[in-house]
């Protein structure tokens, strides 16, 4: 009797085991494993930016050899605007700090002003209007603290140095003579150019678009140094005298720009969905 128990429960389990095994031929090969991805490499933090933006640009003080001999001064400078484009490359180590740098072409800027001083040779005063083109080729090492991101928006503060190449071109020197002579003199000067330390101040706000591009809205003070002219040259005699310095030259700037990241950051911190773990289908018994 206990032989015949022995193969009933033999018997039973043998079956049991061929008919797991015959299910186990319905069920589909689990997916393919993911290859790992790498995340917080180098190249997640680098990015391109753009800015384009207008300036109102001033100038501190004017100079020119001859007026400061004769003890003449200047007086009714002016302020004017203008406008700039740049390119740039950086890389943001973290959520809070980026560094980048730019390069900027300004243009559109006007160099105006006027002065009068004793004429001796004449006996009498003269005066003169000084009027022309003011560009600039800038450069600058960029570094940002992004201060916390909220609905997509993240203020800024930032500082900058490096260097600009100010470019003088196109000025002329109207005026005119009063003294033993009353009439009218003119002037002119060719392209000068000054390479100066320029530094800046900003501070703005970006917002998140997406996983890789940010939209800017910013400030900025920025700093020229100076520039100067080539040397005049009054047009009736051919005289040569010293050029037109315009010392100290700021703007503030109001830009728009874009930032387009190569990494994979999440938009706003938005945490990536997890994953969906593999679920068999259910084994269906078949009588």
């Amino acid at each position: 009797m206990g032989s015949l128990k022995s193969i009933a429960l033999g018997g039973a389990l043998a079956l049991s085991a061929a008919a797991a095994a015959h299910a186990a031929d319905f069920l589909p090969p689990p997916p393919p494993m993911e290859p790992p991805v790498l995340k917080g490499t180098i190249s997640s933090g680098i990015y391109l930016r753009g800015d384009v933006g207008v300036g109102v640009q001033s100038v501190s003080k004017y100079h020119q050899d001859d007026v400061a001999e004769f003890g003449g001064s200047f007086f009714g400078k002016s302020d004017n605007s203008t406008f700039f484009a740049g390119l740039g490359i950086g890389y943001r180590f973290n959520n809070w700090l980026r560094f980048d740098v730019t390069g900027e072409y300004r243009g559109a800027g006007q160099i105006g002003v006027n002065d009068i001083v004793f004429n001796p040779f004449n006996n009498g005063n003269q005066t003169n209007t000084y009027k022309g083109n003011l560009t600039s080729l800038v450069t600058l090492f960029n570094g940002y603290f992004d201060l916390g991101t909220w609905n997509c928006l993240t203020p800024y503060i930032g500082a900058g140095i490096g260097f600009t190449q100010n470019r003088i071109a196109g000025l002329t020197d109207q005026g005119a003579l009063f003294g033993n002579f009353v009439g009218p003199t003119l002037g002119y000067a060719n392209t000068g150019t000054k390479t100066n330390v320029a530094w800046a101040l900003m501070a703005g706000v970006g917002y998140e678009v997406n996983k890789n591009l940010t939209l800017e809205l910013g400030y900025r003070y920025l700093n020229l140094g100076d520039a100067q002219s080539g040397r005049l040259i009054n047009a009736f005699t051919g005289q040569i005298q010293g050029p037109l310095k315009a010392k100290d030259i700021d703007s503030h700037d109001f830009r728009i720009g874009m930032r387009w990241n190569f990494g994979d950051p999440n938009c706003c911190g938005t945490p990536e969905p997890a994953p969906v773990a593999y679920m068999p289908p259910p084994t269906v018994r078949k009588y």
